[in-house]
């Protein structure tokens, strides 16, 4: 089965394409590119850089989240719509399990915004506990609970000072989709994993004329 995965939850846009058949794996294309949460141009290019590469895959992955809000929405409309149009299997993947940690356990964490955080426990490809939104203030206490499992996020924060940057990796989720069948499998437009709702800007009232 050749599988196309991707994850722009995070300031890094990944693609890849992995071929799986049993044990057996082979990396046919992988891109890692930095993007702002404003612009998914590269996440584009690299889908397009791969399909013309690689061919129309047997199926898809993408991650959920927890993330950039604007990330997500873009990663997992797009992958609804490949999908849909080449009418391939699609699977939506929590993304922390694709972060490059250590199988016998770690944490993952990242800012939810609006003076959260959130916090993952994971071991062996599955999660110990699933993301949950946290304050600043608990975080250490929280981590405390495992204090040997080293901490992994895309982006620094100041309450983890030990935390190691790492992003979600689309091969991992490839990996994942092939592992675990149907678990991940979704027939519909994935939800994102955003943990709480979007703070949005509310737009400035228009000046009154006469």
């Amino acid at each position: 089965m050749k599988i196309l995965a991707l994850d722009s939850s995070s300031s890094v846009a990944s693609v890849a394409v992995v071929s799986l058949e049993d044990e057996a794996e082979s990396l046919l294309f992988e891109e890692n590119t930095h993007h702002a949460r404003s612009d998914s141009s590269a996440l584009f290019k690299a889908l397009e850089k791969a399909v013309s590469l690689c061919g129309t895959p047997d199926a898809l992955a993408v991650g959920q989240g927890p993330g950039s809000y604007n990330g997500l929405r873009a990663s997992i409309a797009t992958a609804r719509a490949m999908a849909t149009a080449l009418e391939l299997p699609l699977y939506a993947i929590p993304s922390p399990l694709a972060l490059p940690g250590p199988e016998e356990g770690f944490w993952a964490a990242g800012d939810a915004r609006g003076g959260h955080l959130w916090v993952a426990c994971l071991k062996e490809g599955d999660f110990l506990e699933k993301p949950i939104l946290i304050s600043p203030q608990d975080v250490s206490t929280y981590l405390s609970t495992r204090p040997d499992f080293p901490v992994f996020g895309s982006a620094p924060l100041a309450e983890i000072p030990s935390l190691q940057i790492a992003s979600p990796m689309a091969t991992r989720l490839a990996r994942l989709a092939h592992r675990c069948g149907t678990v991940y499998l979704s027939p519909l437009t994935p939800e994102p994993l955003y943990l709480k709702p979007p703070h949005i800007t509310a737009p400035k009232s228009a000046p009154i004329t006469r």
